[in-house]
């Protein structure tokens, strides 16, 4: 009898664990969006109105957010010293940063078409492509946002539940 509770309670935190991981990472997709906008709006205001070179604006921008953006801008940086080209070292930051976060593919795409422009054209057509760049972002965020607050409830709820029927049938 005692094994069959400890049976049952091990599958209700297994399944509840599993709906309560899949409904962080919501809000956590949600919360990186939000700093992936603001790297970009530190960057617009760097090259507006500090006239900052790119990777010095991309070292000041990154420093402040949190441990994925850092860790993103850290890899460009490191990738620009070691003598790659601005484009590859962005499009494989903006890659590592979407396979290793809970970004989706789709969340990635318009970083991704800033690569064939920083760093190669003037300072307005560098400010125009950042900030349409931030404006897909932003409605990025606010659909995701919508989404985190439909699924998570579920995803919460949906994870006991199924323990609890798996629980029931086992019995």
């Amino acid at each position: 009898m005692v094994v069959r509770l400890l049976g049952a309670l091990l599958v209700l935190f297994a399944t509840g664990s599993t709906g309560y991981t899949i409904a962080r990472s919501l809000g956590e997709r949600v919360a990186l969006l939000a700093q992936i906008e603001s790297l970009l709006q530190y960057l617009i205001t760097e090259i507006d109105y500090g006239l900052t070179p790119f990777p010095q604006a991309l070292e000041r921008s990154g420093r402040s957010l949190g441990p994925a953006i850092t860790g993103f801008c850290s890899r460009i940086l490191s990738d620009l010293e070691e003598g790659k080209p601005l484009r590859l070292a962005w499009e494989q930051g903006v890659a590592a940063l979407v396979a290793l976060t809970p970004l989706q593919p789709q969340d990635g795409e318009p970083l991704l078409v800033l690569g064939p422009v920083l760093g190669l054209s003037d300072r307005q057509d560098q400010l125009r492509h950042l900030k349409l760049a931030w404006e897909h972002l932003h409605y990025a965020q606010r659909e995701a946002e919508l989404e985190a607050q439909k699924k998570q409830k579920l995803w919460r709820y949906t994870g006991l539940l199924s323990g609890l029927v798996i629980v029931l049938l086992l019995i």
